[in-house]
């Protein structure tokens, strides 16, 4: 009989008083920690870091068996249904956070290929059936992983001042290192997370299509059908939000005229930034840096 899946709420694992990240470890069929959904069918709202310390074993991602073994990283993301068939032989880290905890760091862990491929696409193609994964880490650097967790649960162990302040640091670090060791293969997707790395990094730089297409080695329509496929958007109107989001900033802190923010960020027409600045934010470009000027104010009564 099919098992039916539960979701798992996020205070099974982080209490409200502390910083919403949890490491736990699963070895073999020994339940290790309450409310281990190791072998069940399970789904949550918050997102897992899962690293094969040791052993080989079988999961179940969307239905869907895949072999894994020691060194293999992934991340599932919420309301992903997944569980494990055969983990008698398998060390597992699991390393639960919420998602909001990236987000002050996300626009400089963007920068970062890796971090497009192993903590937003895959998690994202996993939740439509499919699964690439794309990171396998050899003995050395999966000692340095262990290491890395091994500072994390003893923070969070023994709950010194500022213990928080080294969690977050300790998730930080392995999104970083784990990022880094990505590499790069041929398929579509893994290119295009190469081109998002290089998009963040010079997003007000000459782009077109074609030149995105070429960066990825890609003809144009494969460059369309890949971004469409895993983010929902064509490649285009994805660099013109990494702009407008670059103007917010200059329209945030200072007095630059708007024109010079347009050509700065990569628009050679500032009635035409002014239009897809309204179209995005529902504000014009003069109201938000009005708008931003009197919160900042507020902030220093």
């Amino acid at each position: 009989m099919k098992k039916r899946a539960v979701q798992i709420p996020g205070d099974y694992y982080f209490s409200p008083e502390t910083v919403s990240i949890a490491v736990k470890k699963v070895q073999g069929n020994s339940v290790t920690h309450p409310h281990d959904y190791t072998a069940l069918p399970h789904w949550h709202s918050f997102m897992e870091l899962v690293i094969i310390t040791a052993g080989n074993g079988v999961q179940n991602i969307n239905g869907i068996s895949y072999n894994v073994s020691a060194g293999d990283v992934f991340v599932i993301a919420g309301e992903t249904i997944h569980f494990f068939e055969k983990y008698s032989s398998l060390e597992i880290v699991n390393i639960m956070f919420s998602e909001k905890i990236l987000d002050p760091f996300r626009e400089y862990l963007k920068r970062m290929p890796g971090f497009h491929m192993i903590f937003c696409f895959e998690p994202e193609l996993r939740t439509g059936r499919e699964f690439g994964n794309s990171l396998h880490l050899n003995q050395p650097d999966l000692a340095h992983v262990k290491q890395a967790i091994r500072r994390m649960e003893s923070e969070q162990e023994q709950k010194n001042p500022g213990f928080e302040t080294e969690i977050i640091s300790g998730l930080l670090d392995l999104s970083v290192f784990l990022s880094r060791q990505f590499n790069q293969p041929q398929a579509p997707v893994s290119r295009l997370a190469g081109l998002l790395g290089e998009l963040e990094n010079s997003c007000a730089a000459g782009w077109d299509l074609q030149k995105m297409a070429h960066f990825c080695c890609m003809s144009k329509n494969t460059l369309l059908r890949t971004f469409q496929q895993v983010l929902k958007q064509s490649p285009l109107q994805y660099l013109i939000s990494l702009r407008l989001n670059m103007a917010c900033k200059y329209l945030s802190s200072g007095d630059m005229p708007i024109h010079e923010i347009a050509n700065i960020c990569g628009f050679a027409d500032s009635n035409y930034f002014s239009k897809c600045f309204r179209r995005h934010f529902r504000l014009t470009p003069g109201n938000f840096r009005r708008k931003e000027k009197t919160k900042n104010d507020k902030k220093l009564l």
